[in-house]
């Protein structure tokens, strides 16, 4: 696998596994996408059908960019409106991901200061 392709699924990750997180979190989004994406996600994750991973690092590689494929052509099935709200919020840094990840990141705090006393 050449370096540029790993370079792009390294910066795609994220950005694809927030929108997707936001997306689950949001109670607009459409159930049957949820659940096709999850069985999409499942089945690529499965130790039942995934190819045995020979080469160390790019065997894993090979996980990541079925699961973004995965979800790239799952975002035809979502709403539009709702990416565009999403990857908008993302960019902002105010979406449900970040949001979950700053009360994560109090509470952890506050757990640590609890324990510490």
């Amino acid at each position: 696998m050449k370096l540029a392709v790993l370079l792009r699924l390294a910066q795609a990750v994220p950005k694809y596994g927030r929108l997707v997180y936001c997306l689950y979190r949001d109670p607009r989004t459409p159930r049957r996408w949820k659940l096709g994406l999850g069985l999409a996600i499942g089945a690529i994750l499965t130790p039942f059908i995934n190819v045995p991973e020979v080469v160390p690092v790019l065997g894993e590689m090979e996980t990541v960019a079925l699961l973004l494929l995965a979800v790239r052509a799952s975002m035809r099935f979502a709403p539009p409106e709702l990416i565009a709200e999403h990857e908008a919020a993302i960019a902002a840094g105010t979406s449900i991901f970040h949001q979950d990840l700053r009360r994560a990141i109090e509470e952890a705090g506050e757990f640590r200061h609890r324990i510490a006393s």
